[in-house]
């Protein structure tokens, strides 16, 4: 896989067609998929996970999205039970991811969390999470099987300015059938969910899929537990998604 480093993928912070400066969105461990979701011509994107002096970075942050990956260390949020349920661990990106979702919530930066992400974004505001669901939840949903599945979620939130903040605004709120099918790779999830995080929408195992931050808390602050940026370039998710947080930015 190609690895990005710290420099800004678009090289330039000046744009050389309009001569004015492009927004950067931070990844907080950059692969090939989420560059290519968010690639555009008003954006830089920038690899935290390889950068030597983090302050300096979030300097630059227009946005900032935390990416899927490895365990959380549930010392994080004081459940050293998890520590025999955990696969692998990443000390230093929990460190970065902790300090970039600080950074977001305090400054009012545009926020994305996306599987891990998502539960980083509970665990760092106090929630905690399922340190392996098969065995504490079950199996009546699979959330993954020696790779990525499909499962369906129930949008479970009346709030229009919520839901349409990930899901096609023209999504009826008012039908208790608003099913999606999204894609899935993860053993771990959110268990309890911290003070200011609304769910959004769940599987039928219970398990939160989507989370905003309240409004009065961050103006945008959204999470999914499932990949958009792997959902294909024309699903209604990815592209709303997208559109969102673009928006957000620009604002």
């Amino acid at each position: 896989m190609k690895k990005f480093t710290c420099l800004l993928i678009s090289f330039l912070l000046v744009s050389c067609s309009s001569n004015e400066l492009k927004k950067t969105i931070i990844l907080s461990k950059a692969s090939t998929n989420y560059v290519n979701w968010l690639m555009d011509s008003n954006f830089n994107i920038v690899n935290a996970y390889d950068c030597n002096n983090l302050d300096s970075l979030l300097l630059l942050a227009d946005g900032i999205v935390l990416t899927g990956g490895e365990d959380i260390n549930p010392l994080m949020y004081g459940d050293s039970s998890n520590l025999l349920l955990c696969e692998a661990m990443d000390f230093r990106r929990d460190t970065i991811e902790k300090k970039l979702f600080d950074f977001a919530l305090s400054e009012h930066i545009p926020f994305v969390g996306i599987c891990r992400g998502m539960q980083m974004m509970n665990v760092a505001n106090g929630g905690t999470l399922y340190g392996d669901i098969p065995t504490e939840l079950g199996e009546s949903v699979v959330h993954r099987n020696k790779g990525e599945v499909m499962h369906d979620i129930l949008v479970t939130c009346k709030n229009y300015d919520y839901v349409n903040m990930i899901f096609p605004k023209d999504i009826d709120i008012s039908n208790r059938e608003n099913i999606y099918n999204v894609n899935s790779w993860h053993h771990q999830g959110l268990k309890d969910i911290a003070e200011g995080i609304n769910v959004i929408a769940e599987s039928y195992d219970g398990l939160p899929e989507a989370v905003i931050m309240d409004k009065k808390i961050h103006p945008f602050m959204i999470a999914v537990q499932f990949h958009p940026e792997r959902l294909g370039s024309e699903n209604e998710i990815h592209k709303n998604m997208r559109r969102n947080f673009f928006d957000a930015i620009l604002e």
